[in-house]
């Protein structure tokens, strides 16, 4: 069973834009608090608590404008998604096995590692202690 379905497209497309334009909101508010620190642009610009704020909004809004209108990246968009839908995800099971045999495996190789390791540092010790 798929979470994700081909009626659904335009829902997550969306979603998509949404969570970008916040990230870009939160990039942009970052970036401003962090030029605030180098530049010390509390004490010089007046009223600076609402400057990050609207940058982010700016930057926010301007991204999910900038994804909506421009029709290359809608189109893209489209396309991955169409891709997605045609992946057949592993059930539960499988995906259990695999993660034991990947926690298996690494046990493994880390005890090989430090096996290397000690005969290494004793060499060593033999050589230069």
């Amino acid at each position: 069973m798929s979470l994700i379905k081909i009626e659904d497209k335009q829902k997550w497309i969306n979603a998509f834009m949404i969570i970008a334009a916040v990230f870009a909101g939160y990039i942009a508010n970052s970036f401003v608090y962090q030029l605030s620190d180098w530049f010390d642009l509390e004490a010089r610009v007046p009223g600076f608590k609402v400057l990050p704020y609207a940058v982010a909004l700016l930057a926010g809004v301007g991204t999910f404008l900038i994804l909506r209108f421009r029709k290359e990246v809608g189109q893209h968009l489209d396309e991955v998604y169409t891709e997605l839908v045609k992946v057949i995800w592993p059930d539960r099971d499988s995906t259990f096995k695999v993660t034991i045999g990947i926690m298996i495996a690494v046990a493994i190789v880390s005890a090989l590692l430090v096996l290397v390791d000690f005969l290494v540092n004793q060499v060593l010790n033999l050589i230069y202690g």
